[in-house]
């Protein structure tokens, strides 16, 4: 069975073309005039940090860096932020807010467009802030905080898609199968997260196909979520 609508069908009717948290907080940034110098100096500070980590990556950020990307000694930017990471992680706040904020809303959309715009959104969000996700990958490793933040967000979620697949009566509603259903909608999670902080790297995977196109990662992710959670499995049907 075909989809409803295409990924760019989608994009002409839907705000889901996702955004740059660098944009958007240097537009913040400048809007912070009237404001307190403490305000508008974290504030200046983390749409610098935003920028520079999608220009040279993790890896390649230094304390040294930011502050001369900031026009600020070494000195005053620790009165803000005790380290990278530490500054890292106040941009990936802004990310996970600002994703809740800028989610696609809305009804009227049937179950396959339902998961087609929400996929649509994740992968442009991806392709607009790859390495944002890659230094959110590094800090998963690194970092409690983030890893606990990052379960609490994908936990959230998997409660959400498990109360739509009860409200569709596309499942039982007794512990054992409520259970079952968590925990694949965390795999399902997990695999598109996985794809997703790859979008940037997959731009390489074959020299001869070019930059990755954006519109088949949508297409195996509408899969993978349509398959997995809302097709009846064979002993369902």
């Amino acid at each position: 069975m075909q989809m409803e609508v295409t990924p760019r069908q989608i994009l002409k009717t839907s705000q889901v073309e996702g955004f740059s948290v660098a944009d958007i907080l240097q537009d913040r940034a400048r809007k912070m005039e009237k404001r307190r110098k403490r305000v508008r100096t974290r504030a200046a500070l983390l749409a610098v940090a935003a920028r520079e980590i999608e220009q040279v990556g993790y890896d390649s950020l230094t304390m040294d860096h930011l502050a001369n990307a900031a026009g600020l000694v070494r000195g005053t930017l620790y009165l803000y932020y005790h380290s990278r990471a530490d500054i890292v992680k106040a941009v990936l706040r802004k990310y996970w807010a600002l994703m809740r904020i800028h989610r696609p809303r809305g009804g009227g959309l049937g179950l396959k467009a339902s998961i087609h715009r929400a996929n649509t959104y994740s992968v442009m969000l991806a392709a607009r802030n790859p390495r944002l996700l890659e230094a959110r990958e590094i800090l998963l490793r690194e970092d409690a905080e983030v890893a606990a933040r990052m379960a609490s967000v994908n936990r959230i979620w998997s409660e959400r898609i498990v109360s739509d697949l009860i409200r569709r009566g596309l499942t039982a509603q007794d512990d054992e199968d409520l259970s079952f259903l968590r925990l694949k909608a965390r795999a399902v999670i997990n695999m598109s997260d996985t794809l997703l902080s790859d979008v940037h790297r997959l731009s390489g995977w074959d020299d001869t196909e070019g930059p990755i196109d954006l519109d088949l990662v949508i297409r195996v992710m509408d899969d993978l979520w349509y398959r997995s959670l809302y097709l009846p499995q064979p002993d369902e049907a």
